[in-house]
């Protein structure tokens, strides 16, 4: 006999009061902006895009060994 493991109702209940969660605050934040709500979310992709750019740029000037590297070129050019 083959028996198959189901998820009931009380295991879905967190996961769906995420995602309502989500979609609640997802929807008043569009109407708090006036935006629709494919709007806002294209948006917060563009600027994740953004940040995560900048970022990527921090991090590489920041970086021990760029920073050594130009330290030495400098040393070297005094």
């Amino acid at each position: 006999m083959i028996t198959h493991d189901r998820p009931t109702a009380a295991d879905s209940r967190p996961a769906d009061a995420f995602n309502w969660v989500l979609r609640l605050a997802t929807r008043m934040t569009a109407r708090s902006l006036n935006m629709p709500e494919p709007l806002l979310h294209h948006t917060g992709a563009l600027v994740f895009a953004h940040v995560a750019a900048a970022e990527r740029r921090a991090v590489k000037t920041l970086c021990p060994f760029t920073l050594l590297r130009q330290a030495l070129a400098r040393r070297r050019k005094s």
